[in-house]
C-alpha cells in the first residue's frame, strides 16, 4: 500500500474503525482516528489507548508497504443471524 493508497482509504467522514492486515500475517486494529500517526512512509499505531487519547500503553512501527490490506470493522452494529443453543 502506499500513502496515496492509505490516505483515501483511511480518511474517511465519518471514521470507522479499520483491522491492517500486514504481509507478516499480523493485524492492528484502528479504533479511533487518534490511534495513528502518519509518517512519509510509515504509520506509528498506538496501542490500547486510554478512553481520554491521552496515553498508549505502546505503539507499533510499521511500514506502508507492509500493509497488505485494510478491513472496515462494523464495531456497535447489531450482529445478525442466528446463534447455536448452549
Amino acid at each position: 500500500m502506499n500513502e496515496t493508497q492509505f490516505q483515501e482509504d483511511f480518511y474517511t467522514e465519518p471514521f470507522q474503525p479499520v483491522r491492517l492486515h500486514l504481509v507478516s500475517g499480523k493485524t492492528l486494529d484502528v479504533l479511533r482516528p487518534d490511534m495513528v500517526m502518519p509518517l512519509r512512509d510509515r504509520l506509528m499505531v498506538f496501542r490500547k489507548m486510554a478512553k481520554d487519547g491521552r496515553f498508549a500503553e505502546g505503539y507499533d512501527v510499521i511500514a506502508l508497504h507492509s500493509i497488505e490490506r485494510m478491513e472496515r470493522l462494523d464495531i456497535g452494529k447489531p450482529v445478525t443471524g442466528k446463534r447455536k443453543r448452549a
